[in-house]
């Protein structure tokens, strides 16, 4: 993540210009559309009339049914017809006639021939012949009864009435034949995994967006805490809040704003940019929101655009160094009523005791003059701990009211596995259950945590519960789940919760042992070969004294051979855990026998030792001294080129400088010698100037024609595909006869290679890595390498990512997969933020959460006291001066010099800014 608070660069101007996909315009146009309408239902499959794109009549509705649908449906109400004998089948005429314009247009199409997997009317139809077909196999008739009473509930532009009349009748004649617990049972294939639910599901807005769309209409001044997981759609909200209010959104991380303009621009929203601003002169509006500027003569479009006005901005995007002269540039058009200060990750920062932001952050908190505040975050202090920051808004505010936003939406199960490759759950954790109920009413108060309960072990403990009669009264089914509509995703994992607070607490030891004992790793070892590629043969044992490597003949030559060992020797185990170790890993070697585990997307590594994770990755990868140090000569000597080429670029970047300074002074000296009237002296002047500028184009054209040599002298540095994880020959060899459908594989351009090779002051492992698919994020000097690394992460090129911590909050690129490092000693809230990197993709794919330290898994279910996130936030999103002493909240009588101070240092580089641009 870039917490510099510094003005976007060129390549990040190009990079909010390229247009979102048309699947992000359409969930953006729900989310302004839904700002209006909070119950919008969008659903973009086609019925048979959509689909044929004809006009609706009950004739030709009918004409459909029975040219299409009725012989199928005949089948099903049928069976119906046994079940339920005051069923009354579809009546319609068997003549049913159109005219003749209307057979003419449906001449062109026979839908008899067109794929039918995605007209909704056959979607229906299926899975009823699939109910009525499985009616005695209990888990197919659930599956498909749920999913049909599901499928029937969404919004569909003219759908069949017929199809319709029978689905209403299958649901009510076999509602009384559903059994909830084999749904809860099966629930990852009928609920988590059901292509069709993903797949045909309506748009709608979030509860959360519901709720803050409703809440900001009101005109009072509001604080609003605005908790949801990751990946759920906060960030994109204020999109929808400026359809009618003025937004400032406030991020610490630039990539988190520069994602959001994208997507603004996308939509046509005019938005401006405060990055790195010492006053308003500073800011810096997109093309849209301008409504002063220059012709550019060449092109015909927008010249230069006249900053000052800024009365058409919607969305004023900035860091927090840059807050407040955003926030008095949008003053100066709008009235604070009409202004929301949109604040994203206000944690950021918080889980030091000491940061450089603090006093920026308080200094932006206390002269805040706008009502209206969002404080946006996963993991934001709750609304009880806040306990000197909402008085305080409440003072400085009045009229104001404190609104509570927090969702736990869980479409999603992303598990979290242990440094032995087994699922995570506070099942696991303990056989002490005093200790199990502090972990459930800790889960029960952090719902965000749901989305990383793994449903599959979730039901498995469930199920085991039922079957086994240790369940409560009060705890049965019928209780909690009184319709299939309460059979969700969400309100299984907290029924889950519910059922540990409910265990008889003399029942709870054979429970946690009798899980630990069937435990089974998610990831298993891969045991086919060794780290360092050699095929690992079982023995068996062939005779007396004789042993074979799975070979007969092998046995043959051995007969007789002396024994060479007159013992059996049993490997140690360890006591403390009643799995071994090596039944399971959560896989780190990512570069070899474990990267077939990495699936569907890519992959981030955090860890604070970034060159120990990345010499480890390479040294793991097996590449023969040989090859390696043939790479690292090329690196070395393209290094050597790049010196030379940055050099000769900073010549001749100096000599174009000078050039336009030369050209700037011919103009004023020419017009001073017209002033003067001296005929001689201008001819002086101009034949000075064309003398200069002929001997600086005969520089830059032979600084020009070196460069382009230089360049054409890298030499191009490639890796076999044995050593690129994930490839078909890297499969080959480090896992034959494994599941690989879906190993995930990097597709890094060679033209990307080439660029990296040419870059000047990259370490040359970081370009070893790259040739592996691998991205490194750190704060590197070299801002070009940076980027490149960002858009190859966007567009998911690369097989894996390895960050700093620093990245946990600002990364919105797209993982499947996640590991925490051993080295990472993070909070809970920061942990959570972690985690919330992975799984922010609109699909269910297969997601693991990697934590190599199960001291961090422990802390994760566990209630913390005294968090500095929530210490660090009443101290700073305050008004009053604050200190933590001895365990409470204390004001001091400091005073805020520093702050007058900063002021005047800002005063200070603005004057010397402007006295240069005078010189």
């Amino acid at each position: 993540m870039d917490l510099k608070q510094r003005k976007l660069n060129k390549s990040e101007w190009t990079s909010i210009e390229v247009m979102v996909s048309e699947q992000e315009i359409d969930i953006l146009n729900l989310i302004m559309k839904g700002y209006y309408d909070v119950n919008i239902k969008i659903n973009n499959t086609n019925s048979i009339f959509t689909y044929l794109k004809i006009e609706y009549s009950e004739k030709m509705e009918d004409y459909l049914y029975i040219k299409y649908l009725k012989e199928r449906v005949d089948k099903v109400e049928d069976i119906l017809k046994i079940s339920n004998k005051d069923y009354k089948k579809i009546k319609t005429s068997n003549e049913a006639k159109i005219n003749s314009a209307d057979k003419i247009r449906l001449e062109r199409f026979d839908l008899n021939l067109m794929d039918k997997t995605n007209i909704y009317e056959f979607i229906l139809l299926k899975h009823m012949e699939e109910l009525v077909g499985g009616l005695n196999n209990d888990y197919m008739f659930n599956f498909h009864y749920y999913t049909l009473m599901k499928l029937s509930k969404n919004n569909i532009l003219r759908l069949n009435r017929h199809i319709q009349y029978v689905t209403s009748n299958i649901l009510t004649t076999f509602e009384n034949m559903v059994k909830s617990e084999v749904i809860i049972e099966n629930a990852v294939n009928i609920i988590e995994k059901n292509s069709s639910l993903l797949k045909y599901s309506d748009l709608t807005l979030y509860q959360h967006q519901k709720e803050i769309f409703t809440v900001c209409k009101k005109p009072n001044p509001k604080l609003i805490l605005y908790v949801a997981p990751t990946g759920t759609g906060k960030t994109m909200t204020p999109i929808a809040l400026s359809c009618q209010k003025k937004v400032i959104f406030v991020c610490a991380a630039r990539h988190v704003g520069l994602a959001l303009a994208k997507s603004a621009i996308s939509v046509k929203k005019k938005i401006a940019f405060a990055f790195g601003c010492a006053s308003s002169d500073d800011i810096r509006l997109h093309y849209f929101a301008a409504k002063e500027y220059s012709i550019n003569k060449r092109t015909g479009g927008i010249g230069k655009v006249d900053n000052t006005v800024g009365d058409a901005v919607e969305i004023m995007i900035c860091d927090i160094k840059s807050y407040l002269p955003a926030m008095y540039y949008m003053l100066s058009f709008n009235d604070p009523e009409n202004l929301i200060l949109y604040w994203d990750e206000p944690t950021i920062a918080m889980d030091c005791m000491e940061h450089e932001f603090h006093k920026t952050i308080r200094k932006n908190w206390k002269k805040n003059i706008i009502p209206n505040i969002v404080l946006s975050s996963a993991t934001l202090p709750k609304l009880n701990e806040l306990t000197e920051t909402i008085p305080d808004f409440l003072n400085k505010f009045k009229g104001a009211e404190i609104c509570n936003i927090v969702s736990h939406d869980c479409k999603k199960s992303i598990p979290i596995i242990n440094k032995d490759g087994f699922v995570a759950l506070p099942h696991y954790l303990s056989n002490n259950y005093s200790e199990i109920q502090n972990i459930g009413k800790h889960c029960e108060n952090y719902l965000t945590i749901l989305r990383y309960f793994d449903l599959k072990e979730v039901v498995n403990f469930i199920t085991y519960c039922i079957q086994k009669g240790l369940i409560k009264n009060k705890m049965r089914l019928d209780r909690h789940f009184e319709t299939l509509d309460d059979i969700t995703m969400t309100n299984i994992k907290i029924y889950y919760i519910k059922l540990l607070l409910n265990i008889q607490p003399d029942l709870w030891s054979p429970i946690y042992d009798y899980f630990k004992e069937k435990r089974v790793p998610r990831i298993f070892e891969n045991d086919k070969i060794d780290n360092k590629g050699n095929k690992i043969m079982k023995v068996r044992s062939v005779g007396p004294g004789i042993s074979a490597v799975n070979s007969s003949s092998s046995s043959s030559n051995l007969k007789g051979a002396p024994l060479t060992r007159l013992t059996s020797e049993q490997p140690q185990m360890k006591s403390s855990s009643l799995i071994t170790t090596s039944a399971g890993t959560s896989g780190v070697y990512l570069t070899t026998k474990d990267a077939y585990t990495l699936t569907d997307g890519p992959t981030i590594f955090m860890s604070n030792d970034i060159e120990k994770i990345a010499k480890f990755f390479i040294q793991q990868a097996n590449i023969p001294a040989s090859v390696l140090d043939d790479i690292m000569k090329k690196i070395d000597y393209n290094n050597a080129i790049n010196e030379r080429l940055f050099n000769k670029e900073s010549e001749l970047e100096y000599i174009r400088e000078k050039k336009e300074t030369a050209k700037d002074n011919s103009s004023s000296s020419s017009r001073l010698a017209n002033r003067n009237k001296s005929s001689k002296d201008s001819r002086k002047v101009c034949k000075a100037v064309v003398d200069d500028d002929s001997e600086m184009k005969g520089e830059i054209g032979k600084l020009t024609n070196e460069i382009n040599t230089l360049r054409s002298l890298i030499k191009y540095t490639y890796l076999n595909d044995t050593f690129i994880p994930n490839t078909k020959l890297h499969l080959d060899k480090w896992a034959s006869g494994l599941n690989v459908d879906k190993a995930f594989t990097s597709n890094v351009d060679e033209n990307v290679v080439c660029d990296i090779m040419a870059l000047n002051g990259v370490d040359n492992t970081w370009k070893v890595l790259l040739m592996m698919g691998i991205g490194v994020f750190i704060n590197h000097e070299n801002i070009a390498y940076t980027e490149i690394m960002k858009k190859l992460a966007d567009e998911q090129k690369l097989y894996m990512i390895i960050a700093t911590s620093d990245y946990i909050y600002g990364t919105n690129y797209q993982f499947c997969h996640g590991f925490v490092g051993k080295d990472l000693n993070l909070t809970q809230e920061k942990l959570i933020q972690a985690m919330g990197r992975i799984g922010r993709n609109n699909i269910q794919q297969n997601y693991t959460m990697r934590i190599r330290d199960d001291n961090l898994i422990n802390k994760l279910f566990n209630y913390e006291e005294n968090k500095p996130e929530v210490i660090n936030m009443n101290l700073l999103f305050n008004s009053k001066k604050m200190a933590w002493n001895n365990g409470e909240y204390v004001e001091t009588n400091e005073k805020d010099d520093e702050e007058t101070n900063d002021y005047e240092n800002l005063n200070e580089i603005t004057t010397e800014e402007s006295d240069e641009d005078e010189a």
